[in-house]
């Protein structure tokens, strides 16, 4: 079997980020606030700055898992403040569920965000999502903050927080 490798996106992978990105919207769309149609609306500049600003900029990132090389997981982040970073597009391929890829790249996304102090890592997760469990599996703890998916108000997200001190 292939190993797992999640890095940081390139600039030059925006083709990936687009596709896995759509390939995600279109799975799951009660878990992301971005609609499918918003995301085929893009540009190949739209997703070639997304992925330039993602690899190259101290405030955010996306991470890749990949089996071999078949893209097949994808996070972002984003800092909030100096101690906080927000999880956001978690996403694994339904046919490699299970196999720990998950936690791959919610550890490279608290590597990187301990690298630049944070001590909190938040995600939005839909009240209804399996992913849930993921989450609180790892980790990660419901707060009393609540609001509707930007994308489908009938959705509600709950607020999960994570402390990530070294």
């Amino acid at each position: 079997m292939p190993s797992e490798v999640v890095t940081r996106i390139r600039s030059d992978q925006w083709r990936i980020l687009r596709d896995v990105r759509l390939r995600a919207l279109e799975e799951a769309p009660y878990a992301f606030g971005t609609t499918l149609s918003e995301g085929q609306e893009r540009t190949d500049r739209d997703w070639q700055d997304m992925a330039r600003d993602h690899a190259t900029l101290s405030d955010r990132a996306y991470f890749m898992a990949y089996v071999g090389d078949n893209p097949c997981g994808m996070a972002g982040c984003y800092r909030t403040a100096s101690d906080t970073v927000v999880l956001t597009a978690m996403w694994v391929a339904p046919e490699f569920r299970g196999q720990k890829i998950g936690e791959q790249i919610v550890c490279a996304v608290i590597e990187w965000a301990r690298e630049g102090g944070a001590t909190t890592l938040e995600a939005w997760v839909s009240e209804n999502n399996p992913a849930r469990f993921f989450y609180e599996k790892i980790g990660f703890e419901d707060t009393d903050l609540i609001e509707p998916l930007r994308s489908n108000s009938k959705i509600q997200m709950v607020l999960m927080r994570r402390d990530i001190t070294p």
